[in-house]
C-alpha cells in the first residue's frame, strides 16, 4: 500500500523532471544549432557597465551591460544590452569577441561559446538519472514474471494435485 502511495507522490517531481530534462536538451542543443546555421563574426567591445540586480526575494544576481560594435556584409552594426544576453559574462572594453549572428536578424547576436553545456549537462544527468530511477523502481521492477529457477507452491505439488490431509505426528489418524 504505501509503495504505490510513493509511487504516485513521487510523480509530480517525475513530470518535473521530465520537463528540466527538455530544457537541458533544449540549452544543449543550442549552441551546435548556432554554430551549424549562423554566421560568425568578430565583435569589439565598446562600452561596459556593471549592474547588480535585487529580486523581490532579496537575492542580488551582479552582471555587466555591454555595447558591441561588428561588422555584417560590409555594414558596421552596433548592440546593447544585458551581457548574459549574448552569452558575455565578463567583458572589458576593447576586448575582440567571436559572436556568431542570425543571418535572417543580424541584431540576434550569441558567442555559441558552450555557455550552457555544464549547466545543461548537469541538468541531463540528474533528471535522466531520477527519471530512469523512478520508472524502474515504481513501475517496472516486480513486474517481471517470476524466473524458472525460484520454487513456487503451484510448480512443486503440480497444477493438478489436489491438496493433502497432513497427518498427525503422534500416531492417530
Amino acid at each position: 500500500m504505501a509503495f504505490v502511495f510513493m509511487r504516485f507522490l513521487l510523480m509530480p517531481f517525475a513530470l518535473i523532471a521530465v520537463a528540466l530534462f527538455a530544457m537541458g536538451l533544449h540549452v544543449i542543443g543550442t549552441t551546435p544549432h548556432h554554430k551549424a546555421a549562423w554566421h560568425q563574426t568578430v565583435a569589439t567591445v565598446t562600452d561596459v557597465d556593471p549592474y547588480t540586480e535585487t529580486q523581490e526575494n532579496g537575492l542580488t544576481t551582479d552582471g555587466i551591460d555591454v555595447a558591441v560594435t561588428y561588422v555584417v556584409n560590409d555594414a558596421p552594426m552596433t548592440w546593447s544590452g544585458k551581457g548574459k544576453i549574448i552569452g558575455l559574462y565578463s567583458a572589458s572594453m576593447g576586448d575582440k569577441v567571436e559572436l556568431y549572428y542570425d543571418p535572417a536578424d543580424p541584431s540576434n547576436l550569441d558567442t555559441a561559446a558552450m555557455k550552457g553545456w555544464r549547466g545543461g549537462l548537469l541538468l541531463l544527468v540528474v533528471t535522466g538519472g531520477f527519471i530512469a530511477f523512478y520508472v524502474w523502481f515504481f513501475w517496472l521492477r516486480g513486474r517481471n514474471p517470476p524466473s524458472p529457477m525460484t520454487p513456487s507452491p503451484v510448480r512443486a505439488a503440480g497444477a493438478s494435485a489436489k491438496p493433502q490431509r497432513q497427518r498427525a505426528t503422534f500416531g492417530r489418524h
